[in-house]
């Protein structure tokens, strides 16, 4: 039985762990061929570790065990000139590009007037403007076939902003506008743009920045997580990965020809508390 994206080919940024390795594996299941790709080394501005190149290794792993192809590629997505190289490394080795999923984030804050130049700066490289880069070099490869999916992930700290995290909301309200528009853009050429915009996931990027959160919340970083559940959820229950995955697979599939230009909260029902 065929999946739902079988047979074409995904970009999957920050692919090495948390949700962006679930992407990889659920559009896998689904039939894709997946180009993993994550800068695999920690950032001085961040405070928690990120994904190293034995994790990236293991994402494409378990994609090949799914009977599918896959490549890992090393690329810092802030840099114009390691994204036009990892596009065209795409492109050479699977002949076209379906999907783009923008994964690619990190968190991390502090009070506005603590906050360094150097930490704004880095939260808005890697969550909006890997965006429009990796867009920039793809969106020609789709436009070209007259047809592409691109899912960005933004975040519900893009529609309301979360205190202490000025610089990650101001992202992600950019990314949910960057979709509107490039939707927009976009179109005439059959090429669908959406957001998915998770809520509280306990993902190693939540579970990296919980000591933060916890010193300005008065609580313990192992009770982070399940005080966030209980103030920003109607559904009171756990959201894993794989639920914003199954939105991104969605997307990425013709069951969502006709849906462009939207954001999508995978947020247990937060929007109404």
């Amino acid at each position: 039985m065929a999946g739902r994206v079988d047979g074409k080919v995904a970009i999957v940024t920050g692919a090495a762990r948390g949700m962006g390795r679930s992407h990889c594996l659920v559009l896998a299941r689904e039939g894709a061929n997946i180009a993993a790709v994550d800068i695999c080394r920690d950032l001085d501005q961040v405070s928690y570790s990120l994904a190293v190149e034995d994790e990236l290794s293991s994402v494409v792993n378990e994609i090949r065990a799914l009977g599918r192809q896959a490549i890992g590629i090393r690329c810092d997505v802030t840099k114009g000139d390691e994204v036009e190289q990892m596009v065209e490394r795409v492109v050479d080795e699977f002949g076209k590009i379906d999907v783009l999923v923008n994964n690619a984030g990190i968190t991390g804050g502090a009070p506005i007037t603590e906050m360094t130049e150097e930490q704004w700066d880095l939260i808005l490289a890697v969550c909006l403007k890997s965006q429009f880069l990796c867009c920039k070099y793809v969106i020609p490869h789709m436009i070209k076939q007259q047809s592409g999916k691109i899912i960005n992930i933004g975040s519900l700290a893009g529609r309301e902003g979360h205190a202490g995290a000025s610089a990650y909301s101001a992202a992600k309200a950019g990314v949910h506008n960057f979709t509107h528009a490039l939707a927009k853009e976009l179109g005439p050429y059959n090429i669908n743009v959406n957001c998915v915009a998770p809520g509280v996931i306990n993902t190693a990027m939540i579970r990296g920045a919980a000591p933060e959160a916890a010193a300005r919340l008065g609580i313990k970083p192992e009770e982070v997580y399940e005080y966030m559940c209980k103030m920003y959820t109607i559904l009171g229950r756990e959201q894993t990965e794989e639920d914003v995955s199954n939105a991104v697979v969605f997307l990425a599939s013709e069951e969502a020809r006709n849906i462009d230009g939207s954001v999508i909260y995978v947020d247990g029902g937060h929007l109404m508390v």
